[in-house]
């Protein structure tokens, strides 16, 4: 059977987080969350509000608001964001037998053999994303025959995607 691998990125697992804990309100102020650096305050996600006025991640909190001087600034969580993550991949097992973290945003799951289960791998893809955003959490998800070729499309691929099984020669499962 040709191994499986689905990938799921939660770009904004940061943001996600904070927005179920704070209220709508607040989530239409512009807004970043920081950590501090040796260089001062350092922006690690934004809200909606906050990128369309020019905050970006990586970007220094000053500069940020020198395009945008009523951007509020709220402590990053990094470690909450790794904790929520170990939940999410212990959560993320209802659709194949292993998971995997693929910090500081990711998670990888072995679905081989279990696609059918879900009327297929479309309808698999499609659950993720209704469970995902069910919870509130923004979604990319892709399935590959390898991590890295899932990863990268739900990275940069368009939506959902889904790359066919290897077959022939030079994999495992034709030989080679």
């Amino acid at each position: 059977m040709p191994r499986r691998i689905l990938s799921i990125w939660l770009a904004r697992l940061s943001v996600d987080r904070w927005r179920r804990a704070s209220t709508p309100e607040a989530d239409s102020a512009p807004t970043a969350l920081i950590l501090e650096t040796a260089h001062g305050p350092r922006i690690t996600a934004a809200n909606d509000a906050g990128l369309a006025a020019g905050a970006r991640a990586g970007m220094l909190l000053a500069d940020a608001r020198a395009l945008c001087p009523d951007l509020a600034a709220v402590p990053g969580d990094p470690a909450g964001d790794l904790a929520c993550l170990e939940k999410l991949a212990l959560w993320a097992q209802r659709w194949g037998p292993w998971s995997a973290l693929d910090p500081p945003d990711g998670l990888l799951v072995d679905v081989t053999g279990a696609a059918h289960l879900f009327g297929g791998e479309e309808r698999l893809l499609k659950d993720v994303a209704a469970a995902f955003a069910q919870r509130g959490l923004t979604a990319r998800a892709a399935l590959a025959p390898t991590a890295g070729a899932a990863w990268a499309l739900s990275h940069y691929g368009r939506g959902s995607a889904i790359i066919p099984p290897l077959q022939g020669r030079g994999t495992t499962e034709g030989g080679g």
